[in-house]
């Protein structure tokens, strides 16, 4: 029979060595200017870029928010409100206020210029302006547009809500 002690040596061995578990490295590859190739050889830049990308996921994204259903059978965005981005000095910012203006949510606009306004930009990840970023109830990021043919899309949403 084992004594407590010698079993607890052997779990402390096994959690020691377990810490220390390494797998095989994997090989990664991705499409970049249309052919697939391994992101290790990757430029430093393209690598900078490659951490930067974000995973399509249909639960996030547009094409997911429309084919949600609520309790009564009613299709649902679950969107909640507009972050627009935008600066003072930006051509294309009137052009994205003026769609934002004609959608059902309600807009934040954010200026890109002030202290706090860049820090949220940088929260949401936005690199540029206008930046339109459609919000769910909970505050997840439904959808993103750049211009103002793509932030004015976003009221097909909100008439699929209704």
């Amino acid at each position: 029979m084992r004594h407590l002690e010698e079993i607890e040596r052997d779990l402390k061995a096994a959690r020691e060595e377990l810490a220390n578990v390494q797998g095989a490295p994997a090989e990664v590859y991705s499409r970049i200017v249309g052919y697939y190739r391994s992101v290790r050889n990757w430029n430093k830049g393209k690598r900078e870029e490659y951490g930067e990308r974000k995973l399509y996921n249909a639960e996030t994204s547009l094409a997911g928010a429309v084919e949600r259903f609520s309790e009564d059978g009613a299709v649902t965005t679950g969107a909640d409100k507009v972050l627009l981005f935008v600066r003072p000095a930006c051509p294309a910012c009137p052009a994205a206020k003026t769609a934002a203006a004609k959608l059902d949510f309600p807009i934040e606009t954010v200026n890109a210029d002030t202290d706090e306004g860049l820090a949220k930009a940088a929260r949401y990840n936005v690199m540029s302006t206008p930046t339109a970023i459609l919000l769910s109830k909970d505050g997840r990021e439904i959808g993103r547009a750049r211009d103002g043919e793509s932030i004015a899309a976003f009221s097909m949403f909100a008439a699929k809500a209704a």
